[in-house]
């Protein structure tokens, strides 16, 4: 194992006891900035699923362990508290992000009708935000069949307006049949967005708390996390080194 490797996985609370409750994930996802839910092979960024593993945990009747149904829980109640955005993010993976690092993210005013500012959307994006703008937050379930799209249709969708920050996951309803569904809601009416400052002095925010968590980064590394291009990440990256 790199040195830098070692000291991401000690920063990223892996070398801590588990972690067991809601508080404890909120704790680390407002510590760290940002986390996926599940890793891969190679260690990239911190992950909820890891500093939560506990390979001990009763097995539940679902057939998932004790620990994995805690975590599950925690990913969908932190974005309906207000307590972190969820959305597919860091390599189009599930990512939570604290409510600070959102703003400094953000892009748009902070109005629910942000999307219709954002110009790169396509137009099943544009009807799934407006869906929403008028009635307020939906079931996965319910929004996809107002579309009439199938699942992986529609999951496209919500996924290009999670790359925009424009939705977050917002818990689950489980009033209905089989399996409760996932509830999205526009990011712009759960959290207080966007952050103070400029754009520049945010991006050098974000880019300074990327730094933190990662211990070291190149602007490349910035540029794939947050989608940036490569001016704007070495930009932030020097702003950030100018401050600290």
């Amino acid at each position: 194992m790199s040195d830098l490797l070692e000291a991401r996985l000690s920063r990223w609370w892996c070398d801590r006891p588990i972690i067991r409750t809601i508080d404890e994930a909120q704790a680390f996802v407002q510590d760290v900035g940002f986390a996926v839910l599940f890793g891969g092979d190679r260690p990239t960024y911190p992950c909820l699923r890891e500093i939560s593993r506990d390979d001990d945990a009763k097995v539940l009747p679902s057939g998932m362990g004790e620990d994995f149904e805690a975590m599950w829980t925690w990913k969908d109640s932190l974005p309906a508290q207000g307590k972190a955005w969820l959305g597919r993010l860091l390599g189009s993976r599930q990512t939570l992000l604290s409510p600070d690092l959102l703003a400094d993210l953000y892009e748009y005013p902070g109005e629910p009708d942000d999307f219709t500012r954002c110009g790169h959307l396509s137009p099943g994006a544009r009807n799934l935000a407006e869906m929403l703008l008028l009635e307020g937050p939906m079931t996965t379930r319910a929004a996809r069949s107002a579309l009439g799209m199938r699942g992986r249709d529609f999951d496209r969708l919500v996924a290009e307006l999670g790359r925009s920050l424009l939705v977050t996951g917002y818990g689950i309803n489980d009033s209905g049949p089989g399996w409760p569904a996932s509830v999205i809601e526009l990011t712009a009416r759960v959290f207080d967005v966007p952050g103070d400052g400029d754009r520049e002095e945010r991006d050098a925010s974000a880019a300074a708390r990327f730094l933190d968590t990662m211990v070291q980064a190149s602007p490349r590394e910035l540029q794939r996390a947050f989608r940036w291009d490569r001016d704007r990440a070495h930009r932030a990256l020097r702003r950030a080194d100018e401050g600290s």
